[in-house]
């Protein structure tokens, strides 16, 4: 029975997960799954609205000109570029990827995840205002910013339990 005793006390039992934490993640795992099908799905918009704003630029009627102009104005005025939009999109579709090795390393315990989600989840709204989006990039980037300082805040306070 000694040699039991030895072998319990010596493995370390990793700590359980705080309940804090693991409601943190899930809702980290559900907003990566949302953000992820929601770029794919806005680049695939944008992409079409861009071609649909070249596309009538270039037909021959009047009706098809002016329609391109009143598209092409409104974008202007809101700081839109479509293409520009859908590479956004796209990208920050994709930096859901380390996003998501973050949380789950997070969700392993491991302060490694903190600091990538957080490299991530501040490049993520930054590239609006990279590629230079106007108004729309500077809103998008306003919320996006909102959202990352909360969730980086409160899995910094779960740090504690992470090694």
């Amino acid at each position: 029975t000694k040699i039991m005793e030895e072998t319990n006390t010596g493995a370390a039992m990793p700590a359980k997960r705080p309940t804090f934490l693991t409601v943190l993640c899930i809702l980290s795992f559900v907003g990566v799954a949302f953000s992820l099908i929601g770029g794919i799905m806005n680049y695939f918009t944008y992409s079409t609205l861009a071609s649909a704003g070249n596309m009538l630029g270039g037909m021959g009627a009047d009706a098809g000109k002016d329609m391109s102009a009143a598209m092409n104005a409104m974008a202007d005025v809101m700081g839109m570029d479509y293409g520009k939009m859908a590479i956004s999109a796209l990208i920050q579709a994709l930096l859901n990827i380390p996003i998501l090795i973050g949380v789950l390393l997070m969700w392993k315990q491991k302060k490694t995840g903190f600091y990538v989600y957080t490299a991530f989840e501040i490049i993520q709204p930054a590239l609006p205002l990279i590629l230079g989006l106007g108004l729309v990039g500077g809103i998008m980037a306003t919320v996006g910013f909102i959202f990352a300082a909360v969730f980086i805040i409160l899995y910094g306070l779960n740090l504690k339990h992470m090694s």
